[in-house]
């Protein structure tokens, strides 16, 4: 159950919010829960971090890590790191690199935030999370703070795009596509909660699609929570990820989080596939923060009126305020979504049960007639 307290002050954000307008930019007691470092927030929030080449990263992995991998190029950055594509020299393969930042390498709280993502992710293991090779710090010197270290994760490159590539490029995803991508990512989800694991920032560029296999794979346990290691404390929510798919549990800052918060986040990933539109939007982080508690979606079925409504009734459900409501593991959910016929149908109309019956009554009766009357055209003979 959300604290309700912070529903209510959010409940009256979102009055102000359509008293005033998007023109208008609200500040509440929300905003100490966004962290301005969070690798992967995508609004702005007291400034901007400096846009930096990556030339110091590139140039201390070659120093350090020269004998072992050759950089091919950068694949893409977030806040606190940046990815290289590499080319492991000893078992000739490629792997993705991720980097901690310069501007964050002399902070040992991001050190043992990048100590952290590298851990969780090494505990976990299915074929929809992509694993972890290695992880590594070397160099620096803690009594001279211009010689930064390097920090560094070593994981599989994924052949093929991430998500948010592919929905920029097509805009939407065909259902059954969307199908098999969602139970992917159902699947993957129930294995991490098993292992007491909350992703926590669940997105499009957080997905990645393999190539050859179209397999969905989850990557970026920056933010993860971890519900066996992690204590419950007052900051414990502050590293909240990506606004526009939180829950509203964790929008609301609650501390209790579990794999519920992800199927929510799940949810939002199927309507934005479905639709080429999120469930919600705002200008600032606490207007989407009120939106996800207390404000109803544009519903899914009216954007997308060809999908089947078993997969729109499934994704509805994953998005519902009441964590009780939702599905209650990922695994419920993969098994919902593998008993959907997602295939075009020949006629527009869906036949009811009783009409199909009849119909495979009429053609097995034809299909008899015509067999006798060969029969008994051949007895003449």
């Amino acid at each position: 159950m959300l604290c309700q307290r912070r529903k209510e002050n959010l409940r009256r954000d979102v009055a102000t919010l359509h008293a005033l307008g998007h023109s208008v930019t609200v500040m509440s007691s929300l905003s100490y829960l966004v962290d301005p470092y969070a690798d992967t927030l995508e609004l702005p929030t007291s400034g901007e971090l400096p846009v930096v080449t990556a030339e110091w990263e590139r140039e201390q992995i070659t120093q350090h890590l020269g004998a072992q991998f050759q950089i091919v190029r950068e694949l893409g950055r977030g806040g606190m790191g940046i990815v290289f594509l590499a080319r492991d020299i000893a078992l000739h393969r490629l792997v993705a690199i991720k980097v901690l930042r310069y501007e964050f390498a002399s902070s040992e709280e991001h050190r043992e935030r990048f100590r952290r993502e590298a851990r969780m992710t090494a505990r976990l293991s299915h074929a929809s999370i992509v694993p972890v090779h290695g992880f590594g710090e070397v160099g620096g010197d803690l009594d001279d703070q211009s010689a930064m270290p390097l920090v560094y994760i070593v994981m599989k490159y994924v052949h093929g795009e991430s998500l948010a590539e592919r929905m920029r490029r097509d805009r939407t995803i065909p259902a059954g596509e969307v199908q098999r991508i969602l139970r992917d990512l159902a699947l993957a989800l129930d294995s991490a909660h098993a292992d007491g694991v909350v992703h926590r920032d669940l997105k499009a560029e957080n997905i990645l699609l393999e190539r050859g296999s179209g397999r969905a794979m989850l990557t970026d346990f920056g933010v993860a929570l971890s519900r066996s290691l992690d204590p419950v404390r007052a900051d414990a929510s502050r590293a909240f990820g990506t606004p526009h798919y939180m829950s509203p549990e964790q929008a609301a800052g609650e501390l209790d989080i579990d794999g519920r918060s992800d199927i929510y986040s799940l949810g939002v990933l199927g309507y934005y596939m479905l639709s080429g539109e999120l469930p919600f939007d705002g200008h600032t982080f606490e207007s989407l923060a009120a939106k996800h508690i207390a404000d109803a979606h544009v519903p899914l079925a009216s954007l997308a009126p060809d999908v089947p409504a078993a997969l729109v009734d499934a994704i509805d459900r994953c998005l519902q305020k009441e964590r009780d409501i939702r599905w209650r593991t990922g695994r419920d959910l993969a098994d919902a979504l593998a008993l959907i016929t997602t295939r075009r149908r020949w006629f527009g109309a869906k036949l009811a049960p009783t009409t199909l019956f009849r119909t495979k009554i009429v053609a097995e009766l034809a299909l008899f007639a015509a067999a006798m009357r060969a029969v008994f055209k051949w007895t003449m003979i």
